[in-house]
């Protein structure tokens, strides 16, 4: 086995550093610059604990350069460890974000659907609205005498004057009809309209445009003193856009 060129010691063949000395063993060292060979301790049994021979070998790794080295090899080990969990990190904070977002979002309260046609509800004198018209009951009359004798006028019963006025607020021209006015009475039963000759103003059927304005009379015959009366207004065109109920 080779001798170390500082120590003196035997060394493995191929090793770089002398276990004992730590000196590389490229480097040729002077005579005079030696370590004596007494001064060099000896290396323990192969049995016993080998941290002293361990403690010299890094020694003089670091005074030939090895410092170096050891930091690079450390801030290799800090960039791989601490990577991985900054990443973790903020991959998880944007899914704590995504999270509360996700939860306000559930928090919102969704818009109400329309389930239907409009239903409104007037009083006389009231103006009812649906999408493109409105309605006015203007005046009723109890025990209405039309002008001329009207036969077929039922045992307790009466006739009712009402005067209306119709206004298209839309940007079509829609259709208007006395037979979509019907009174319903306390048992629900209703009735059309049954227009005498010779009524003034006459609510009858046509078309109205965008703006216009329909101002009429129909008469209707309902139970005696009836307490529970109302008109329902349901227009049919293509479809039905909801129906106008006043409280007589």
């Amino acid at each position: 086995m080779p001798n170390c060129p500082n120590c003196g010691r035997e060394i493995q063949g191929g090793m770089r550093f002398c276990p004992n000395c730590g000196q590389d063993q490229s480097v040729v060292v002077p005579q005079d610059q030696r370590i004596p060979t007494e001064d060099v301790p000896v290396p323990p049994p192969s049995g016993s604990s080998r941290g002293g021979g361990r403690r010299k070998w890094v020694i003089g790794l670091l005074g030939c350069g090895g410092l170096v080295a050891l930091l690079l090899a450390a801030l290799l080990v800090v960039a791989v460890v601490s990577g991985p969990t900054n990443q973790t990190a903020q991959s998880g904070g944007g899914g704590q974000e995504n999270s509360e977002e996700s939860k306000e979002e559930k928090k919102k309260p969704e818009p109400k659907k329309k389930s239907g046609p409009d239903n409104v509800q007037a009083s006389v004198g009231q103006t009812a609205e649906l999408s493109d018209r409105t309605l006015v009951v203007n005046e009723i009359e109890r025990n209405y005498a039309p002008p001329t004798r009207v036969p077929n006028l039922q045992p307790g019963n009466e006739f009712v004057r009402m005067f209306v006025t119709l206004t298209n607020t839309g940007n079509q021209t829609f259709d208007y009809n006395p037979n979509n006015f019907k009174v319903q009475d306390s048992n629900g039963v209703q009735q059309t309209p049954r227009n005498p000759p010779q009524l003034p103003y006459t609510f009858q059927h046509g078309s109205l445009a965008p703006n216009g304005i329909l101002e009429g009379n129909m008469v209707f015959q309902v139970p005696q003193s009836d307490p529970g009366l109302s008109l329902q207004y349901e227009p049919f065109e293509q479809r039905s856009i909801g129906t106008i109920t006043v409280t007589l």
